[in-house]
């Protein structure tokens, strides 16, 4: 299983690829457990994306045959130590396997079937409510496959942050989706 998390789609112009973070399994959070923030940055931020569980083998995909190969989605969170990322006085965000690889990193909730999503419902110190979103899942699944094969189970996360904010510790996260939880877990 992977986790490919794309973090733009590159720029075309300037020969540049897209930015990709290949998430570890011991940097994933599961079953709602508390999430620790290291010390290794004293300000952080949370990303809320949507994740993608793909249910097919393939290589090459077209994005016209793309959505044949996912059937569940569920909300993710990654902790963005943004005094490694951004840090004070920088205009650019720059991704380091520092500022993913730490335990921890990226939270994943429960998996709901992709074809019932209706609405979605963050509650962190803040609280907003999504109504449809449309992340770039079949452009994802395109670029990712013309460079390796995308398998069942791997997990597929767009370039479209839903929602972000400051985390501090002490705060708690919940998120739904349908009225349904998929995430809740405490910031420590």
């Amino acid at each position: 299983m992977k986790i490919l998390e794309l973090r733009d789609f590159g720029d075309k112009s300037r020969a540049e690829h897209p930015s990709l973070i290949l998430t570890t399994d011991s940097s994933v959070v599961r079953d709602n457990r508390p999430v620790f923030l290291p010390e290794l940055s004293k300000r952080w931020r949370c990303d809320f994306m949507v994740g993608y569980l793909m249910c097919r083998l393939g290589k090459s995909i077209s994005e016209k045959f793309a959505p044949r190969y996912y059937d569940m989605m569920t909300l993710c969170v990654r902790f963005v130590p943004l005094d490694i990322v951004k840090p004070e006085g920088c205009n650019t965000e720059n991704w380091s396997s520092w500022a993913t690889g730490f335990d921890g990193g990226l939270a994943i909730g429960s998996w709901i079937d992709v074809a019932n999503i209706k609405s979605i419902d963050i509650t962190t110190p803040q609280c907003v409510t999504f109504g449809s979103i449309n992340p770039p899942i079949t452009k994802a699944i395109n670029v990712l496959s013309k460079v390796m094969m995308i398998k069942t189970g791997d997990i597929i996360i767009p370039p479209m942050p839903i929602f972000s904010c400051d985390i501090n510790i002490g705060d708690r996260i919940d998120a739904q989706i349908n009225g349904q939880s998929v995430l809740h877990f405490n910031v420590k």
